[in-house]
Order: structure tokens, then C-alpha cells, then sequence
């Protein structure tokens, strides 16, 4: 082999190198979720969803991700036919438009503020507490372990697993029921029980008033 031939192959070896490194790279920052790896919801929806507390930016056709999840919750409380995943699609635009109608908000499809507020609005208020030491460690009657950080709801009568969408001082949580209860007996009966994981998520102390849509 030349002179000229045994330099070529070494270069050609180091571009090979260099490459195969760089695409050992790009998978490494893609998988620890580097910035050009895709973006991902807290309910496992893959490509093109974000993880987006309910509020934070308008919804519309097209859109994905765990605020529209919490949307589509909301619709499926008030009966409306729409999937409960992160999708905002077609059933979910007509949905919200049918809603604003009925609410005499501009029937855009869109979920602006206006409608947001109508949304939690339309929720029934109830009196609830929270509960959690003592009992850690303890089986719920819906037959799971109660830890620190489980979160879900007890109530007296719903199946368990029964889907909630609780709010309260502006945040809504999407949960379970978990467990029987609350078991008082005071002139104002509570209709709720939070775990206190669910508790601290919404920043919840107390006995307070609480607003939830259960899907039914």
C-alpha cells in the first residue's frame, strides 16, 4: 500500500470514529431527555405532548398533553363523549364548543380563561378533609397499601376507582377513589377524604370546601 493510500485509510477510520461517537451521543441525550429529545406528559403519551399543569396556556385542536387530560376528565364528568387520554381531537373540539354554547360563551372550540372558569365553575362544591397518619401502611378498603405518597380520595359510596377531578384554590389534580370515608359525624357532614399526598398537591390543610367532577 502507498504512502498516499495508509493516510487515507487512517482518516477514513477517525471520520468513522468520530460519527459512530457522536450518534452514541445523540441516543444518550435523547433517552436522559436532552433538549432534542422529544417531550413527554405525565400520562405517558409519548411524541409532540407536554406535561402542562391544567390553566397554563389555552387548548385547542391538535393540542396533547396532561392538561388536556384533565380537560377530557372534565367533559367526561359532564357526560360528553370524549376519549381520557392527552388528545385534543375532534370529539373534544365539539365537545367544548357544545359547552360554550350552553354556557353563552363564543362557541371557538378554543378553552381560553372564560371557559376554563365556566368549567371549574360548573363543578359541585363539597366540604372535605384529609387524612393519612395513623393509617400509613394500612390496607384501604378498595384493597391497596396507604403510603406517604399515594394520592386518591376516600368517599362513602363510590365504586372504588372511580375517576375525580378535584380543584381547589386553583389547581385541579386528576385522581381515584381509594378508600371509605370520611367517618365524622358534625352538624356540616364532609363528603371527601383526601390522602395527604392529594392534600399537599393542591396545598389543602384543614376542613375546607372543595370542588370535584366524578366520571360516572
Amino acid at each position: 500500500m502507498s504512502a498516499v493510500a495508509t493516510v487515507r485509510a487512517g482518516l477514513a477510520a477517525v471520520a468513522a470514529g468520530v460519527l459512530a461517537l457522536a450518534g452514541t451521543s445523540a441516543v444518550a441525550a435523547a433517552a436522559s431527555g436532552g433538549v432534542d429529545g422529544p417531550s413527554a406528559s405525565d400520562d405517558g403519551s409519548g411524541d409532540g405532548c407536554v406535561k402542562a399543569r391544567f390553566g397554563e396556556r389555552a387548548l385547542e385542536r391538535g393540542d396533547c398533553g396532561s392538561d388536556v387530560t384533565t380537560l377530557n376528565w372534565l367533559l367526561k364528568a359532564r357526560s360528553y363523549g370524549v376519549s381520557l387520554d392527552p388528545q385534543f381531537g375532534r370529539p373534544t373540539h365539539r365537545s367544548v364548543r357544545d359547552f360554550q354554547g350552553k354556557r353563552g360563551i363564543a362557541s371557538t372550540g378554543v378553552v381560553n380563561r372564560r371557559t376554563r372558569e365556566e368549567l371549574v365553575a360548573g363543578m359541585r362544591r363539597h366540604l372535605a378533609s384529609w387524612y393519612g397518619p395513623g393509617f400509613f401502611g394500612n390496607t384501604t378498603a378498595c384493597g391497596q397499601t396507604l403510603r406517604r405518597k399515594t394520592r386518591g380520595v376516600a368517599h362513602r359510596t363510590l365504586p372504588c376507582g372511580t375517576r375525580v377531578v378535584v380543584a381547589y384554590g386553583g389547581r385541579l389534580v386528576r385522581t381515584k377513589v381509594i378508600d371509605r370515608g370520611p367517618y365524622v359525624k358534625r352538624r356540616y357532614e364532609r363528603d371527601w377524604d383526601l390522602s395527604r399526598a392529594l392534600a399537599r398537591k393542591l396545598r389543602f390543610e384543614g376542613v375546607d370546601h372543595i370542588r370535584a367532577a366524578v366520571i360516572r
